[in-house]
């Protein structure tokens, strides 16, 4: 949680920064939506799902942006197994990732209202479920250490590095997009490991205001 209040604080610098020098011929917001498929292992986990995404911009260099904010996945509930433990639990219908996204422009026409972008994104990565293991435990505690302590939180997020790589075409404010996405939430976890899947592929339009 610490990794995601420090990058919600970064977003907000720039969108400070962005207030500052702000251009009027430049799209500064960008909104996505579609949907993530699951590659490999994950469609045992994941479903096809629908997908929103909210992208702040900032111009870099000549053909550079910057980008910081969020791409959420919305997928079914699936129960799954923990790998050294008897219990069996499910995900919740909350998956994506917060970071920063960098843009390469390469514009297609003279009248410079069509372009490629090909986009990095590095960031924070998250898919939540129910820890049963963490109730079972709750479950043992004394009557005086529940009245002392705080009753914990018991739907966590498998924490994860993100990093994808993707293409879009983009035709005055709208747009194609196709986003490969590699996020290893058993690298971080003892509860799940390389079968819970890692690959994801998001697809859908995108509208820069």
């Amino acid at each position: 949680m610490k990794i995601l209040f420090f990058i919600l604080g970064l977003s907000i610098t720039s969108i400070n920064l962005s207030a500052q020098v702000r251009d009027s011929t430049f799209q500064y917001v960008e909104i996505e939506a579609g949907a993530t498929i699951p590659v490999g292992n994950l469609k045992n986990t994941m479903n096809i799902a629908p997908n929103i995404g909210l992208w702040l911009r900032q111009p870099y260099a000549e053909k550079s942006i910057w980008a910081c904010g969020f791409s959420f996945n919305f997928p079914k509930k699936t129960t799954f197994q923990y790998i050294k433990d008897e219990y069996e639990t499910e995900t919740k219908s909350f998956s994506g990732v917060i970071g920063f996204r960098l843009d390469k422009k390469y514009t297609l026409n003279k009248a410079k209202n069509i372009d490629l972008i090909w986009s990095s994104v590095l960031g924070y990565g998250m898919y939540l479920f129910d820890d049963v293991r963490a109730r079972a435990e709750y479950e043992t505690w004394s009557k005086s250490k529940k009245d002392k302590e705080d009753k914990p939180v018991f739907i966590k997020p498998f924490s994860t590095i993100h990093v994808a790589q993707g293409l879009q075409l983009q035709i005055q404010d709208f747009g194609l997009q196709a986003r490969y996405n590699y996020a290893p939430y058993e690298a971080f976890s003892d509860i799940i490991d390389n079968r819970f899947g890692a690959h994801s592929v998001t697809v859908g339009l995108f509208y820069r205001q």
